[in-house]
């Protein structure tokens, strides 16, 4: 997996989700973003983040999972460009 610094993360601004709001997770394909509570992002959101992530790395919706209690729970893998 390629390197990210916390820099990088942190010019990551959207008007629904504080820095706070996004956390940092990794899993065995490498580094995760969780927005909110498992929140799916708008396609607009997406690409803010993509822009901010150097040129070759990409976010990728994952499904966490889904109940009927909590709905659906959406996290994003950091990954290398192909998407």
């Amino acid at each position: 997996m390629d390197r990210i610094n916390i820099q990088t993360l942190s010019k990551i601004k959207l008007d629904r989700f504080d820095f706070d709001d996004i956390q940092v997770g990794c899993n065995n394909s490498g580094l995760t973003l969780r927005f909110g509570y498992w929140q799916k992002l708008s396609d607009s959101d997406v690409l803010k983040v993509n822009e901010v992530l150097p040129n070759y790395l990409c976010l990728q919706l994952n499904l966490v999972d889904e109940d009927e209690d909590c709905g659906e729970l959406w996290n994003y893998n950091i990954v290398r460009k192909n998407c």
